[in-house]
């Protein structure tokens, strides 16, 4: 059996394990990004749990290969956004690192198109075909939009490296 996980870094995102069975079987599992949600001035604002998250990414464990996504500072980007996802981005490859989980970043518009979707477009548009896709693919789960980012990253991973996910 091989695994392959793909990461969607965001605190509303999550953590996708694609099994490929020697039988030639799939299996999924998505986890939630496991957040706390803190007082931050007069609100409250969504951070990582990073002991929740560490028990996950253990119990995952062994992982063929992680894919993890590409992460970088966008036009129109507010500062508290681009730290919190610098934050992520550093996180996932701290906690790869240490739990010796081998990874490779990939830039969205890479394992977009390795999973033969558009590359390019409007967010809202792109966020929705990712869903039709995951939930397509995997008619027997309910995929919510948040988390088929994920899914479609693992699928990408095994695809590329394990003749698989096909």
């Amino acid at each position: 059996m091989r695994r392959y996980l793909g990461i969607d870094p965001g605190v509303s995102g999550a953590f996708a394990v694609l099994h490929l069975l020697d039988t030639g079987d799939q299996a999924l599992t998505v986890h939630p990004i496991p957040c706390d949600w803190i007082e931050v001035g007069g609100g409250k604002r969504r951070r990582y749990n990073l002991f929740a998250l560490h028990k996950a990414l253990v119990h995952t464990t062994p992982i063929s290969l992680a894919y993890l996504e590409l992460q970088s500072a966008r036009p129109g980007q507010g500062v508290v956004s681009m730290f919190s996802t610098g934050f992520g981005f550093g996180v996932w490859q701290g906690l790869l690192t240490a739990i010796g989980i081998p990874y490779m970043l990939v830039a969205p518009q890479r394992w977009r198109s390795r999973v033969g979707l558009p590359a390019g477009g409007k967010k809202k548009a792109i966020k929705r075909g990712v869903c039709l896709a995951a939930c397509r693919r995997f008619p027997g789960m309910a995929i919510p939009l948040e988390h088929s980012d994920a899914v479609m990253i693992a699928v990408a991973a095994a695809l590329e490296h394990g003749n698989g996910g096909g």
